[in-house]
């Protein structure tokens, strides 16, 4: 039986809902709505099976001891989807970093998982047609976030719930503005203040700087139609006051990804991203039609 929740977040890896909306799912907890992640590429793996320089991330049983660690922090409820990340599937990518790379000649097919994704929405709906939904909107092009982006997407406007979604900037938006802009809808996230996150550290820098020119040319906008494409969106900001010290008890508790940045370093990368906007969140919403 799915459990019926009001509020629920789809993070592409387990990490991504916290690091993009955990303040947002601590203030709605604290408000006693009912809040639910669910984490689609959660499959885990023989490590034997890849290349050595791609076991960082994919530790599998210790990164969900690390989620759940979290998730009882913000008093929310998950899922895992348990599907196999892009970075581990056959045929096997040549780098890390080219997970950034999307085949735009290949189109949507080469996104095996959207019907499972879609599957996943249809079930939430069917449990409670007023489910809020929160989705990443791919921003960086990053192949699990794009693929769980065009997933959402076209399920809302196929299915006309456009009052049920929200779509929040991933880790990489958050990053940089340079990144943000890329993506047909970065635009819409208002520049605002002085406060630069990829400046925070030499290593934010780098890590900005490559993920900024592997994903030169690459326009997901088209891998969709116009149907997908013809569509007014607004701003909706959500002040975290108050909840920004939970998010980042929460982002401690997945050791073995803030051990690449340092604890510190993470803190004061978040503080200055939710400065520009005055202690806030981001998401992007469909106006009335």
């Amino acid at each position: 039986m799915y459990l019926v929740m009001q509020h629920i977040f789809l993070s592409p890896h387990l990490d991504d809902a916290v690091a993009s909306c955990g303040g947002t799912i601590a203030k709605l907890v604290y408000e006693r709505e009912e809040v639910l992640i669910i984490t689609v590429y959660t499959k885990e793996l023989d490590l034997e099976s890849i290349p050595k320089n791609f076991h960082k991330f994919a530790i599998y049983d210790q990164r969900k001891r690390e989620d759940k660690k979290a998730l009882d922090k913000l008093s929310a409820d998950y899922k895992w989807m348990d599907i196999e990340e892009r970075a581990y599937r056959t045929p096997l990518i040549k780098k890390p970093t080219d997970v950034f790379k999307i085949n735009l000649s290949e189109g949507i097919k080469q996104f095996l998982n959207i019907a499972e994704i879609q599957e996943e929405l249809e079930r939430i709906f069917e449990e409670n047609p007023k489910s809020c939904i929160y989705a990443p909107l791919g921003i960086g092009n990053h192949f699990d976030h794009v693929e769980v982006f065009l997933a959402s997407l076209m399920f809302m406007v196929d299915n006309a719930l456009f009052d049920n979604f929200l779509f929040y900037i991933d880790f990489y938006g958050m990053a940089s503005t340079k990144i943000r802009r890329k993506h047909y809808l970065g635009n819409k996230l208002m520049t605002l203040g002085t406060k630069k996150p990829e400046k925070s550290s030499i290593k934010w820098f780098m890590i900005t700087s490559v993920v900024n020119s592997m994903i030169s040319g690459q326009k997901i906008e088209k891998l969709l139609s116009s149907k997908y494409l013809d569509i007014d969106w607004g701003l909706k900001i959500n002040s975290i006051k108050g909840y920004e010290k939970l998010k980042f008890l929460a982002l401690e508790c997945y050791e073995s990804q803030v051990k690449l940045f340092g604890t510190k370093a993470l803190e004061k990368f978040f503080r200055r991203h939710h400065k520009n906007w005055d202690s806030s969140e981001l998401f992007l919403k469909v106006k009335e039609i």
